[in-house]
């Protein structure tokens, strides 16, 4: 038997033990994630306000969608920033507001939802829902009152409008001191055997399907104008339906979205359910794009995810007020600051950062394409055809739907292709996820399935530094460990 010689020995010995040594260098960024991670957005409600901001076309409207601009507007006024720029698309609503509320329907058209929401952002911004744009908003909306109280559209498409039409137009009218009595009972009334309100007004008490958006809505409309004992049994049903890391889904079967999240998270903050507004709130900065996303990124709230894709404009344009705080009948922009606010990621120890300021007004407004359809949910309220289901394709948080049918419960939007998915449109057209499409002043068309932002960077918030030093490290030691059996193996046929 002869001894295995010093040579074929400690090259194995040597690769095994850089393999090890490397193994823990490598890992030790690892154990140091909590203080090698990037800072967190010191305020996550301006940081979103910012990014929304900044995908404005021509700095004044989302890709001509009137519903998604009125949302940026009012999430803008909830931060307290972007007086200016919320200054400039509430003008441009104003010089639209017409072929709003006709939806190109021509005269004797009326979409109550689109008129409801015009007048909230009228009241808000502090200009006169009574001529806004030459529009008298208010009268409308009391023009379209029937007299069991609810609010309706008029037009050769039929009835459209749904729990969100009335929910805005109370909200709306409140700020003016115009609601009627009968408008708030019959929103009230509406509220099914499980302490939820349904989508659809239409009376059937054995096909009343709660869920999160329109309870939300319905909540934050009783409660800014008092009807406190209304609303706590859907606080109570909302409650009971956030799942275990905060968010709200549309219904107990979807997954947790933005746009549910912060429309629960408005209501439950309103209401005094502070624990389950904050746990709400904490789930939908988990999915905003923070320091350690791209810098174009930084501020977008994801869908879903933290990526700004087509669904995030639509998505962060809901989440800013539930992330300052505020819920539909409390945001006031008269205070607002003029600017935007820089998103500071400077590290909190003074190191080198970043800190991103507005991109430019010019760009593409996630979500919108070129004739103003964009994906994602809208608040403005409509049915089509006033179907009645708790759930529709293509559904907006305007209200607009593609069919009204009945489907699976859910109003998460609709694909091209008919096949359910998340996000709808303001226009009632199908919304969805979609690569395909022209483009033109900017706006996009669909969203990217490849998670990029804007301007093409990836916003994946989830990667870490230390993820490609450890794949290294799993690498050199499975090499160390190779080499070590190779050299066992020369061991035994020497001996």
């Amino acid at each position: 038997m002869s001894p295995t010689s010093p040579t074929s020995r400690r090259p194995a010995a040597r690769l095994a033990l850089a393999g090890a040594l490397m193994a823990g260098a490598m890992t030790l960024p690892a154990a140091n994630a909590a203080a090698d991670a990037p800072p967190e957005l010191r305020d996550p409600a301006a940081a979103a306000a910012t990014w929304a901001a900044g995908q404005l076309t021509e700095g004044t409207h989302a890709g001509g969608d009137h519903g998604l601009t009125a949302d940026i507007v009012l999430g803008l006024a909830a931060s307290g920033t972007a007086g200016d720029t919320a200054d400039r698309a509430t003008d441009w609503l104003a010089e639209n507001a017409a072929d709003y509320i006709t939806r190109g329907g021509g005269a004797g058209t009326v979409f109550a939802g689109g008129a409801a929401k015009l007048a909230l952002v009228a009241a808000v911004e502090h200009r006169d829902p009574g001529d806004f744009g030459g529009q008298d908003l208010t009268a409308t909306l009391l023009g379209r009152l029937q007299d069991t109280g609810r609010f309706t559209d008029a037009g050769t498409t039929g009835d459209m409008s749904n729990q969100f039409s009335q929910s805005l137009a109370v909200l709306a009218l409140e700020r003016t001191g115009d609601v009627p009595d009968s408008a708030v009972d019959f929103l009230a009334s509406t509220r099914c055997a499980d302490g939820g309100y349904p989508l659809s007004l239409r009376r059937n008490p054995d096909r009343c399907t709660s869920d999160t958006d329109s309870t939300g809505m319905a909540v934050q409309a009783l409660l800014a104008v008092g009807s406190t004992a209304d609303a706590e049994p859907a606080l109570d049903w909302l409650e009971g339906r956030q799942r275990e890391d905060g968010g709200f889904g549309y219904d107990a079967a979807s997954a947790p979205n933005t746009n549910s999240t912060a429309l629960a998270v408005q209501a439950l903050a309103a209401g005094g359910r502070e624990e389950a507004a904050r746990r709400g709130a904490t789930w939908l900065r988990s999915v905003q794009v923070g320091c350690a996303g791209a810098a174009a990124d930084r501020g977008a709230v994801g869908y879903t995810e933290p990526v700004a894709n087509g669904l995030a404009l639509r998505a962060t344009a809901q989440a800013i007020p539930a992330l300052a705080g505020q819920a539909l009948g409390e945001i006031d922009g008269a205070s607002s600051a003029p600017d935007t606010e820089p998103i500071d990621c400077t590290p909190d120890d003074g190191s080198a950062g970043a800190t991103t300021g507005q991109p430019g007004a010019g760009g593409a407004a996630n979500g919108a394409d070129a004739d103003g359809a964009a994906n994602g949910d809208t608040s403005d309220g409509a049915t089509a055809n006033g179907a009645d289901a708790g759930a529709t394709s293509g559904t907006t948080t305007d209200g607009a739907t593609t069919d009204g049918a009945a489907t699976d419960g859910t109003t998460d939007g609709g694909t091209t292709d008919g096949t359910t998915a998340t996000g709808g449109t303001s226009d009632g057209t199908t919304g969805g996820p979609t690569t395909t499409g022209p483009t033109t002043s900017g706006a996009t068309t669909g969203t990217t399935t490849s998670g990029t932002g804007p301007d093409g960077n990836l916003a994946d918030t989830g990667s870490s530094s230390a993820r490609p030093l450890m794949a290294a490290a799993a690498l050199f030691l499975l090499a160390g460990c190779a080499a070590y059996l190779i050299a066992r193996r020369r061991r035994r046929r020497d001996t």
